[in-house]
């Protein structure tokens, strides 16, 4: 009798324990999944730009430009599927946000691409890279929640 009481009062004491390892892991991982898209973000505009050029007189790159936005346009829609820990709530609601406008100028400009309406040289200089940029800009406050 008084070995299953041990045991019962060694359970409930270890089992909380179980869900804050869980916790602490699942916030380990948001960091981590934040900030590998935040730097898959940062590839993509480094790269867009000498693509964007490369398409106004090859077509394998435009192709390769199309594939790009494809690609960003997962990136994104996988990311803002991602359940946020409580104390990255603010941080990731402001990723969702700037993540809708940046998924808006990836359709917009895939548009133009499908259309063959497109001005390859304003893709350097587009509102598209600054919606990056305040992504990217979010890069150490993810850190941070790491620490």
């Amino acid at each position: 009798m008084r070995l299953r009481f041990l045991l019962v009062v060694l359970a409930v004491c270890l089992l909380p324990g179980c869900s804050l390892f869980d916790g602490v892991n699942n916030s380990l991982n948001y960091v981590d999944q934040t900030t590998t898209y935040i730097n898959d973000v940062n590839r993509f505009a480094n790269e867009i730009p000498a693509l964007a050029e490369q398409a106004v007189t090859n077509a394998q790159a435009r192709t390769t430009l199309k594939q790009e936005f494809e690609n960003m346009k997962e990136k994104v829609a996988a990311f803002d599927g991602i359940q946020a820990p409580a104390f990255a709530k603010e941080i990731h609601e402001q990723l969702v946000s700037y993540n809708e406008t940046l998924m808006k100028e990836i359709n917009d400009y895939l548009e133009k691409i499908n259309n063959g309406a497109i001005d390859w040289n304003s893709i350097a200089n587009s509102q598209m890279v600054e919606t990056i940029k305040k992504i990217t800009g979010i890069l150490d406050q993810v850190k941070n929640l790491g620490q």
